[in-house]
């Protein structure tokens, strides 16, 4: 039962339009809910420590996961709970495993924070974490695949390029993306909370540095339009 009492809290700030506030104000005046999260997601307190030197990044890892959340929240307002609670645990869960995944490498001359394969990370974190906040394990699969293909707009473009790293996008892809998620639910409907998932985390990030990342959502947007259209 004490359990459910702190999940509840949690649930409160996780499911918050002002997540950023609401969880640090939980956190830090609510000594029983902090000792509580630190031992049953200890990650959480390695992501506040966890800095993002980096040109993509203006927060830390924590702060980042924090204003993903708020995004995230603000636009599923009229989505059903169960989703949105889904949705809303996704963007806290989605780069848990940074900290556990940190580099330090140079690119272009510079030194910068890596997190390479965080989200292969963050699915181990999650796994035993997910039934005990609730969610059955449909919900869990769910959650656990968009977790890990969080970040697979990284690796499409619009335009072609020598890049081997990038996949252009086409319709193929995007079925191939649907035929994908159809193995844990709906996949074109998981496909465009996987977009709203990449726009919520963009708008999380250095603004200077996403206009073309937040352009490809809304093209991904508009090709599985089509897409549906065409089943129809």
């Amino acid at each position: 039962m004490q359990n459910e009492k702190y999940i509840r809290l949690l649930d409160s700030v996780v499911l918050s339009n002002n997540a950023v506030e609401d969880f640090y104000t939980m956190y830090n005046d609510n000594t029983e809910f902090r000792v509580w999260l630190d031992r049953f997601i200890p990650e959480v307190k390695k992501c506040e420590a966890q800095q993002q030197n980096n040109p993509w990044h203006k927060y830390n890892v924590l702060g980042h996961i924090l204003h993903s959340v708020e995004y995230m929240n603000r636009a599923t307002a009229e989505l059903p709970a169960a989703d949105r609670r889904m949705l809303a645990y996704t963007m806290f869960f989605h780069d848990i495993g940074k900290p556990d995944s940190h580099i330090v490498r140079k690119k272009k001359g510079r030194m910068i924070d890596s997190f390479f394969n965080h989200n292969i990370r963050g699915c181990e974190i999650i796994a035993p974490i997910l039934p005990q906040l609730g969610f059955d394990d449909s919900e869990s699969a769910i959650i656990s695949k968009l977790v890990y293909k969080h970040d697979l707009f990284m690796y499409v473009t619009e335009n072609k390029n020598n890049n081997p790293y990038k996949k252009l996008l086409t319709p193929e892809l995007v079925k191939s993306e649907i035929s994908d998620l159809n193995t844990v639910g709906d996949g074109s409907k998981l496909l465009r909370y996987l977009v709203m998932i990449g726009r919520s985390d963009n708008l999380a990030q250095n603004e200077k540095m996403t206009a073309d990342s937040l352009h490809l959502l809304d093209a991904f947007d508009s090709v599985l339009d089509n897409i549906e259209e065409q089943v129809l």
